[in-house]
């Protein structure tokens, strides 16, 4: 939706794990950080200097945008948080946070991509397969508190190198689209615009809808801080 407005150039996760050739969703004039360094070679000890100029072909001033920026999620943050948190500190990149605070909506996002076949999003009108997933209640509980894990390590990350940070939390930006996203552009410092996205959402927003084994579900989180998360 960042995207969408016409002052700001949004790219997709340029980080991204197994990242080949140019994203499919964003902007879609740089390559995949993956694919850069591999037609840069050099090795690794070449790798802090691309980055470098990897990040100032992402972040070049160009006319008439006032801000650019890229999607970068938790596991990629882990792997380059060396060589990057300089960097961003160095170029007072804005960190904006987006959290999702439902953990096991999380979970059951990685779980309904994986039944797809690795499809996580889709474009309005693209078909989308209905699929129903079964959870294991073993590991459950810890996936849902590694969740809110990783949220308070980035967290502490971003706020120790000192560079302008907010947190958006997904469940409050998805009810009041209009405030949530006028506070985005204060902090970004562009004017308010109207704002849109071409994405459908795929998942049914009752979980009884989409988990298999709901009724496993439901007792495994009973009696713990997770049960008002299931719908």
């Amino acid at each position: 939706m960042l995207s969408s407005h016409p002052r700001v150039v949004a790219y997709s996760e340029l980080f991204m794990h197994g990242g080949e050739g140019t994203p499919n969703w964003g902007q879609q004039d740089l390559p995949y950080w993956q694919t850069f360094i591999r037609e840069q070679g050099g090795g690794r000890l070449a790798r802090p200097f691309q980055l470098w100029r990897y990040l100032a072909r992402a972040l070049e001033e160009r006319p008439g945008v006032d801000a650019v920026g890229f999607k970068l999620m938790y596991s990629q943050l882990t792997r380059i948080a060396k060589p990057l948190m300089p960097a961003l500190w160095l170029n007072r990149i804005r960190i904006i946070h987006l959290m999702r605070r439902n953990a096991l909506d999380v979970v059951l996002s990685k779980e309904a991509g994986q039944a797809r076949r690795g499809v996580l999003h889709a474009r309005e009108g693209q078909p989308v397969e209905a699929v129903r997933v079964k959870l294991s209640t073993k590991d459950l509980l810890e996936r849902m508190t590694a969740h809110e894990r990783q949220i308070e390590g980035a967290r502490v990350r971003f706020k120790r190198v000192g560079i302008p940070y907010q947190e958006v939390v997904y469940e409050d930006l998805v009810a009041d689209e209009g405030d949530g996203f006028a506070s985005l552009f204060e902090f970004l410092g562009v004017e308010p615009a109207p704002v849109s996205s071409s994405l459908q959402k795929i998942n049914p927003t009752q979980h009884e809808d989409l988990i298999e084994n709901y009724g496993e579900v439901r007792a495994a989180l009973e009696g713990t801080k997770f049960a008002a998360q299931l719908r």
